[in-house]
C-alpha cells in the first residue's frame, strides 16, 4: 500500500500548491472576484502540476539516486514501483483534465502546455545546459495564463501578460538559489550548473539583479490594473521597497561568507514575497 507521504512527494505537492495558487490568481484577476468555481480550475492545475512533477521523477530516477536530497524519493528508494508510479501519474492527469474541462478546451490546452513544456523541453535541457533555467522559467508563467483563460479572459489583454511576466522573473533566483545550495549534489549527478561558468559570488550578485527586477515589476502591477485598491497599492509598494533593501543587504552578507546561511533565508523570504503579492491580489478582489 502506497502511503500518502509517498504520493505527496511523488507529486511534489509542496510545489504544486503554489503553482495552483498562481493559476487562481490569474482566474480572479479576470473574474474580479474570489470564486468557488475558480478553485476547481486551480485544483485542475494542481493535479496537472503533480503529474508533471511525477513524470519528471520518472525521467530522472537514475539522477535522483545520486543526490542525497532526492535519493529518498519513492522511485529511487524502491518504495514505489514504476508500474504504480505510472498509475498515480495517470490518475493525476485524468483528474486534472476533468477539473479543467468545465472551463473549456482552451483551459485544458494551457494546462497541458505547461506540462509538455516542463517535461519535454525543460527537463531534457537540465542535463544539457547550465542555462536551462531560462526556458524553465516559462513554466512559472503558464499557470496564471491557464487560470485567466479558464475564467474567460482574452490573451490579448495586457494584464495577464504582465502578471505572467511577474511570475516569470521570479523563477531565475528561485532556481539559482537552489543550485548554490545543492551545487555539489547537482555536480555529482552530472547536471551542468551555473557555477561551472560563473563563480559563486558572481551568481549571487547576478541574482540580486533578478531580485530587484522582480520587486520593481511588482510596483508596476497597479500600473497595469492588476491591483486597484489604494491601501493595497501602498502595501505592495512598501513591501517591494523593503524587499529591495533586504535583498541588497542579504547579497552583501552572502558574498562575504563561504558557506552562507543567507542563501536559505533568501530562498524563504523571496518565495514568501510572491505569496504575499498573491494574497494582496486576492484581497483586492474582495
Amino acid at each position: 500500500m502506497i502511503s500518502y507521504k509517498a504520493i505527496k512527494t511523488f507529486g511534489k505537492f509542496s510545489i504544486s500548491v503554489p503553482i495552483a495558487l498562481t493559476a487562481y490568481a490569474g482566474y480572479v484577476l479576470f473574474a474580479e472576484q474570489l470564486s468557488w468555481f475558480g478553485l476547481l480550475a486551480a485544483i485542475g492545475i494542481f493535479f496537472l502540476s503533480a503529474g508533471a512533477s511525477a513524470i519528471n521523477q520518472m525521467q530522472e530516477i537514475k539522477l535522483d539516486a545520486l543526490m542525497p536530497r532526492t535519493v529518498d524519493r519513492p522511485l529511487p528508494s524502491g518504495n514505489m514501483s514504476r508500474t504504480i508510479g505510472w498509475t498515480i501519474i495517470s490518475s493525476f492527469l485524468v483528474v486534472g483534465t476533468l477539473c479543467l474541462y468545465p472551463f473549456g478546451w482552451h483551459a485544458v490546452l494551457w494546462g497541458w502546455i505547461g506540462l509538455a513544456w516542463y517535461n519535454l523541453i525543460y527537463t531534457p535541457m537540465k542535463t544539457r545546459s547550465a542555462f536551462s533555467v531560462f526556458p524553465g522559467a516559462i513554466v512559472g508563467a503558464i499557470p496564471p495564463v491557464a487560470g485567466w483563460v479558464a475564467a474567460g479572459g482574452s490573451l490579448l489583454d495586457v494584464r495577464i501578460h504582465f502578471l505572467a511576466f511577474f511570475f516569470f522573473l521570479g523563477q531565475m533566483p528561485h532556481f539559482w538559489l537552489l543550485v548554490l545550495k545543492y551545487k555539489d549534489q547537482y555536480k555529482k549527478a552530472g547536471f551542468p550548473i551555473i557555477t561551472d561558468v560563473l563563480t559563486k559570488k558572481q551568481v549571487i550578485r547576478i541574482n540580486l539583479i533578478w531580485f530587484i527586477a522582480t520587486f520593481i515589476s511588482a510596483l508596476f502591477l497597479p500600473v497595469f490594473n492588476v491591483i486597484d485598491q489604494q491601501w493595497i497599492v501602498w502595501s505592495l509598494a512598501f513591501s517591494s521597497i523593503f524587499m529591495m533593501g533586504w535583498s541588497l543587504r542579504a547579497t552583501i552578507l552572502a558574498s562575504k561568507e563561504e558557506h552562507s546561511p543567507q542563501l536559505r533565508k533568501m530562498f524563504i523570504y523571496f518565495n514568501s514575497f510572491y505569496l504575499w503579492v498573491m494574497i494582496l491580489l486576492y484581497i483586492d478582489q474582495l
